[in-house]
């Protein structure tokens, strides 16, 4: 009897330190890329990253765009949780950009 697996969730996703890698590397870069070259970005292994883009794109975080015989990976922004990842990460990664300006008491 095998065991089912079931869909990632956000929240696992979030939680997966190689599953947000990724998904940072994407966004990023900014173009589809692949599996190879995402690894090699993150300092993952191939059949590491290989398995986190499976499940990132069960989850519907990534696409697949075939150009000839590879597989090139992007953000799928037809998921509405992904432009909002998308912000969340450049914020974290430029602070003084998203910071409120402080206000100057007497």
């Amino acid at each position: 009897m095998s065991k089912k697996v079931e869909d990632p969730t956000t929240e696992e996703i979030i939680r997966s330190k190689v599953g947000m890698a990724v998904l940072r590397t994407l966004i990023q870069k900014d173009m589809p890329l692949p599996i190879s070259r995402i690894a090699k970005e993150i300092g993952s292994n191939y059949v590491t990253v290989r398995k986190h883009m499976t499940l990132l794109k069960e989850a519907n975080f990534v696409t697949t765009v075939e150009y000839g015989r590879r597989t090139l990976y992007k953000l799928n922004m037809n998921n509405e949780r992904v432009p909002i990842l998308k912000q969340f990460l450049e914020a974290w990664n430029n602070p003084k950009r998203w910071q409120k300006p402080s206000s100057t008491q007497p």
